[in-house]
């Protein structure tokens, strides 16, 4: 068989592969966000704030959308192909095949969805009824955006995390050049079909590059193993699935319970506020965790399980480092960050300490996470998920006469329990394994 690049590198030393894929998951994902963050200004410029406004929602519904296919059959592609690339070749390349298609058809069928209600859905779900012809025209590209992720999640699979920051970039560039074209050209709706383009080309793309990758590896995608597929999409892609509702529902649910409160909105400004905050200390631990997840799985498909405590432990004290002492500095100046939102008050203060503690908390709770899907133990993180959904509600409806304070607690007591409980079922579950 022919010895390939990404053979000798998964040969490689084991702190050679994680910083490997660190350092160009961290490099494609932060010059994506910044191209795109350059771009939004210039946008915003260009459209004003109200159409600037219905892009932004427009956007982050159907990226919502379209997240929910990556955690769910885009995992499935991933582990599939780092479990069985080593041992098990002959049998990937139809089970991939039949995944990509499923998640291809899925994509195709959500977004005919949405260009078919976008009417109804501006009108009765956004209340805007401007913002239908945009909707519309953006609801084309769930289609090629959902392939796109279906791809990057394949390239992860096969660690190929230089192939998966070249996409990522390229896409970045081309959704910031065309959405400022079309926003120039045609305002709203020229930047919803910039987008669109823009997307259309960046899954063109990736097609050429998947295409590539696959001759290196040596693998044929034309026989299809669609029995294996439906197992594969029953043990890993449906309770991801749940696990991604189950925690967008908590989320959800927190800010409606913290809205409903006497002086609820200028108490979510806290809430949002600690979001943002949490949402830039956890970038980096976020990008370890998810790079090393194609890792984990494959370490597991060989049983190398020294090599896999190994790297959970190496896992952790990244997050610690990277998360922690921000998080430790961003506390102790709670109150002159919070003085930068015109936001007063020692409670304030806690609660943003608290919901910043949090993140350290659930960006731990990843790591144990990420390593019980590459287990393959996605109904078990998925009732671990809920237990934490559970613990988190009860917690809120006792403590939210508190306001953000009595939610912040709620997070930070949830994910202290979460952390626990998937810390001893991950060790419980190590344990006895040999390597072969």
């Amino acid at each position: 068989m022919k010895r390939l690049p990404y053979a000798r590198r998964g040969s490689s030393p084991l702190r050679h592969r994680l910083l490997h894929a660190i350092q160009w998951s961290v490099l494609g994902a932060g010059l994506a966000q910044a191209t795109y963050l350059a771009s939004s200004v210039l946008t915003a410029r260009l459209l004003g704030s109200e159409d600037f406004g219905r892009l932004s929602v427009i956007q982050l519904t159907l990226n919502m959308l379209v997240s929910l296919i990556a955690p769910s059959i885009g995992w499935s592609i991933m582990r599939a192909a780092a479990t069985m690339r080593t041992h098990e070749r002959p049998q990937l390349a139809p089970l991939l095949n039949a995944l990509l298609w499923i998640g291809m058809l899925g994509s195709a069928l959500l977004s005919a969805g949405l260009f078919g209600l976008s009417k109804l859905l501006c009108i009765h779900w956004l209340e805007d009824p401007p913002s239908i012809p945009a909707f519309a025209i953006a609801s084309v590209s769930v289609a090629v955006n959902g392939y796109f992720s279906l791809v990057t999640s394949l390239l992860s699979g096969l660690e190929a995390f230089r192939g998966t920051a070249l996409l990522n970039t390229v896409r970045g560039v081309l959704i910031a050049v065309m959405m400022l074209a079309g926003a120039a050209l045609g305002g709203l709706n020229g930047a919803a079909a910039g987008f669109t383009l823009a997307s259309g080309a960046s899954a063109l793309f990736a097609w050429v590059v998947l295409r590539w990758l696959l001759r290196q590896h040596t693998l044929e995608l034309r026989a299809f193993d669609w029995a294996r597929a439906r197992q594969t999409l029953a043990q890993i892609s449906f309770p991801m699935f749940l696990s991604t509702v189950t925690g967008a529902v908590t989320l959800w649910l927190g800010g409606i319970l913290l809205a409903r409160y006497t002086q609820g909105f200028s108490q979510i400004a806290v809430f949002n506020a600690a979001n943002h905050w949490k949402a830039a200390i956890t970038f980096l631990p976020t990008q370890i965790t998810q790079a090393s997840s194609p890792i984990l799985s494959n370490l597991w498909g060989a049983r190398e399980i020294a090599q896999l405590k190994s790297l959970i432990r190496t896992n952790l004290r990244l997050v610690v480092l990277t998360c922690g002492a921000p998080a430790l500095v961003v506390s102790v100046a709670a109150p002159l960050v919070l003085g930068l939102y015109l936001i007063e008050g020692a409670q304030a203060a806690w609660a943003f300490r608290l919901l910043i503690l949090s993140g350290l908390m659930a960006s731990l709770c990843s790591v144990f996470g990420y390593t019980m899907i590459a287990m393959g133990k996605a109904w078990q993180s998925f009732a671990v998920n809920f237990l934490w959904m559970v613990v988190f509600m009860l917690i809120a409806f006792v403590s939210l006469s508190s306001g953000v304070l009595g939610l912040s607690v709620s997070y930070f007591c949830s994910y202290a329990l979460l952390l626990v409980v998937a810390a001893v079922y991950v060790r419980s579950a190590l344990r006895g394994y040999q390597e072969v």
